[in-house]
This record gives C-alpha cells, structure tokens and sequence, in this order.
C-alpha cells in the first residue's frame, strides 16, 4: 500500500538529516588536535610510525578551545528552533513534498561543505551550521503536511511511528557508523563522513521527488481502491490553500494540549540522551565503553517502543475497543505518566547502580510512545497542521538551551547523587505538567474551519435570524 511507503520515505528522510546532524558529535573528536600529540611528522617517521599513523597526521586537525567547541556543536540547534515556525507557514503555502525536498538537499550540500569551512575558518563553520539548522527545520512541519493528506483516522498512529522511526534508528546507527568512519585513515578520516552522510541524503532527496507524490490522486503508481479509499475520509479537502485562522489556533485549548505535551516530552528526551551519560560517568562510576553501549541500548529500546505503540493504538482504535481519544490519552499516560514515575524511582536505587540503569532503559523506551498522541495534531485539523507542528517544534527545540542552563545552575561543579536526583524529579515534573495539561484539553475533532466556511457559516446564520424575526405590521392609518 503506497501510503506506508510515503511513511517509510518519511522515516528515511529523518535517518538523513539526523545522521547528518548528529554526525559533527563524533566527528568534532578526530577534528580538534590533541595536544599531546607529535605533530612533526618527521618525528612520527623516525619512531617507525605504521602507514595509518603517516596517514593520520595528515588528516586536518583544529586547535579549538571547549568553548569553541561547544559553539559548534550547538549552533544546528539555533537555527532549527528558528525555523521550525517559518516551516509551518511555508509548507502550509507550497506543500509537503517541495519543502522537505528543498530541506534534504540544502541539509546534503551545506553538510558536504563543512570540511572546506572548518579550514577556512570556524565562524563560517558555524555559519554553515546554523544555515544547517535551518534547513532541517522546516522538515518537521513539512513531513505531518504530507501524513494529513496520506492517512486515515484510524491509521494515524501507525503512520506517524513508522515516519519518527527514523529519528531512533538514526541514534541507533550514527554513533557507531560515524566512529568507525572517522577512524578510517586510509579513506580519509572525518572529512568522509561527512561525504558519505551528504551522499546518502542526496540519494533519498531523489528517491522522494521521484516516489512521493502530494495527494494520492496526482499519484500513477497508486491502485484505485486505495485513491477511493483515502478519498472517502476527506483527502482532496485537506489540500485546498486556505488561510491560517492564527487568533483561533492560538485560543484552541486543544492545539495548546498538544503542543506543551510534546515538550514536555522532548524536555525528558534531551535530558536523557545528554545529561544521562554525565550522570552515569561521574555518580555512577562507569567508564565511556560501557556508557556508549548503554545509549545504543536505549536507542534501541526507544525504536521498539516508536513502532509498537503505534500499531497498538491503532489496533484498539480499528477494533473500536478505545476512542481516538482515548487511545491518545492512554498512550500519553504511558510515554509522561509512567516515564515520570520511573525517574523518582531512580532516587531510591542510589545503592544499585543496575536498577538505576534498568530503570532508565524503561523510562527512555516509553518516552517513545509520544508518537501516538503526537497523532493528534491531524485529529484536531486536516489543513492546519504543518502550522501547528512548526510552533510545536519551535517550542520543544527551546528546551535544548533551557535544560542545560539549568541542571549546570543546579549542579554547580558538585556531582551528588542528591543533586543529580532533584534534576530527575523536575524532568518527571514536568514530564506530569504536560501529562496533566493534555488529559484535560486534548480533543479528537476538527477544530478549525477556513476563512471561507467560517464566513459561510456567518452568512448562514444571519440568513436564520432574519427569516426567523417577525415581521411587524404597522398600521399606516390614523
């Protein structure tokens, strides 16, 4: 069926632009020269040096302070968080296919640039990368624009998990792949990472303009019962350009239900995968081989976790056994509720660093399940949602600057496991706000209507009321 395709093109555009913002992490390490390392190569040679090691000290290095390197590796993140709205509204105006076609293939180039920046010098690397971050950011609205017009109520779960997939694969993956690249001298070093990432998205970005179609009907590879199978829920109506009702958005308790939920959830997903390592390395005593293994592990587990609640509130909402609704509130239950208790249960496992680890694992894979009421934006409006995921993005990417400000206040250079504990129960704090927030105003219909039909049903109305008056007869004698 062509429309798991589209999710499963979805999935695979998301493997690009994360490997390759994700990449620079590992990359960043084989970039910035080691002080302690020899640098005359004539030196390298007297003391018998294999072909690898010449190979090696020919490869570029940087002599990038921590600061410096640090500003790098963040500034992806500035202009994502930026751009995110601006995706919403563009996408809303040119389509889901051209924009995310427009974002691979910047994100490709600039990312195939960034070798010839680091030499040339490191503010145009980090110019490079802010462009970077914009261009990924218009992803995100762009790839709901396209599920809008490719799904069905009762396959929403599904789609989205299958196209977020790609974002927990892409953990998976880029750590390993992109060490073992870096580390291969004799190919070139780090620079052929980022060579290989940008080919690989310059092939997906050809896959999808030549595959992925807008709107089923402007599909020839489609069958014709699945045309009149999407057309029955609407399909060809999503897609006529309409006005964004801003004020009516921005008033909608369930557009906002949905948007604090989600970062919420990303706020816990970022603590996780960038405090969690910090926690295990200087409370829990483990060594960084360990450390790498245990993120893979989570990855991996979140994956699990992507895929499988998404069938399973399908499959309870085609069985009729939940409501849309209800299937949304269970699995947000799931992925904030039960994720949050989880992390206060950390506090009591300070003497079994094995529970602690365990613990994580199951907090991290049901933070996964965010796909299923992240769903919600298609349930709440068919027309409107490119718009709604860019300020749900834009939001959620803001707490990638704040977390980090504020556990390094909290710390304060002091590692205790006291410390450390009180972060986790602020994560699952606010992990219970927004699970709070969306079981009290999250709705399942259509929210919002065009311009057009709102004043339709203005015309309407007061057609009603006039007809509906009496008529009073005055009497013109005297």
């Amino acid at each position: 069926m062509k429309r798991y395709l589209v999710a499963g093109m979805c999935s695979m555009v998301k493997v690009c632009l994360y490997c390759m913002r994700l990449n620079l992490n590992i990359a960043i390490i084989e970039m910035v020269q080691n002080s302690t390392e020899n640098n005359a190569l004539n030196v390298t040679l007297t003391t018998k040096a294999t072909r690898s090691e010449i190979i090696n000290k020919e490869i570029p290095r940087y002599a990038w302070d921590e600061e410096t390197r640090q500003m790098i590796l963040g500034a992806v993140y500035y202009g994502y968080s930026v751009s995110a709205l601006l995706g919403g509204l563009v996408t809303h105006r040119l389509g889901g296919k051209r924009v995310n076609l427009f974002s691979l293939l910047s994100s490709s180039i600039l990312t195939a640039l960034i070798p010839w920046s680091a030499g040339v010098s490191t503010d145009l690397l980090i110019v490079l990368r802010v462009l970077d971050g914009i261009a990924q950011g218009l992803h995100n609205p762009a790839t709901f624009s396209i599920l809008a017009n490719w799904s069905v109520p009762h396959e929403r779960s599904t789609l989205v998990s299958i196209a977020y997939f790609g974002v927990s694969f892409a953990e998976v993956i880029c750590n390993p792949l992109s060490g073992w690249i870096c580390s291969a001298y004799k190919l070139g070093g780090w620079p052929l990472s980022f060579y290989t990432y940008s080919a690989f998205g310059v092939v997906t970005a050809i896959l999808w303009a030549v595959l992925i179609y807008e709107i089923p009907d402007k599909d020839p590879c489609i069958s014709r019962n699945e045309v009149v199978y999407l057309k029955g829920f609407d399909t060809e109506e999503k897609n006529k350009k309409r006005s964004v009702p801003w004020l009516s958005i921005l008033k909608s308790s369930a557009v906002w239900a949905v948007v604090i939920a989600f970062t919420s959830n990303v706020f816990g997903f970022y603590f996780i995968i960038t405090e969690v390592p910090i926690f295990m390395s200087e409370v829990l005593g483990f060594n960084l081989k360990t450390i790498g293994w245990f993120m893979s592990i989570l990855g991996i587990v979140e994956c699990l976790f992507c895929l499988l609640s998404g069938v399973c509130a399908d499959f309870f909402i085609r069985r009729e056994k939940l409501t849309i609704l209800q299937a949304r509130k269970l699995f947000t239950n799931l992925s904030m509720g039960l994720s949050a208790f989880l992390l206060i249960c950390i506090g009591f496992f300070q003497d079994s660093a094995i529970l602690c680890l365990i613990t994580l694992i199951l907090a991290f894979g049901l933070l996964g399940c965010y796909t299923c009421f992240t769903a919600n934006v298609l349930d709440i409006t068919k027309h409107y949602s490119s718009v709604i995921v860019g300020i749900m993005t834009c939001l959620a990417s803001c707490t990638g600057f704040i977390g980090p400000t504020l556990f390094a206040a909290l710390l304060k250079k002091k590692n205790t496991h006291d410390q450390w504990y009180l972060m986790f129960k602020i994560v699952a704090g606010t992990q219970l706000f927004g699970l709070t927030i969306f079981l009290l105003f999250a709705k399942a219909e259509e929210q919002f209507h065009s311009i057009e039909e709102n004043i339709s049903k203005q015309e309407m109305k007061s057609y009603n009321s006039i007809n509906d008056t009496p008529v009073e007869v005055v009497d013109t004698k005297e």
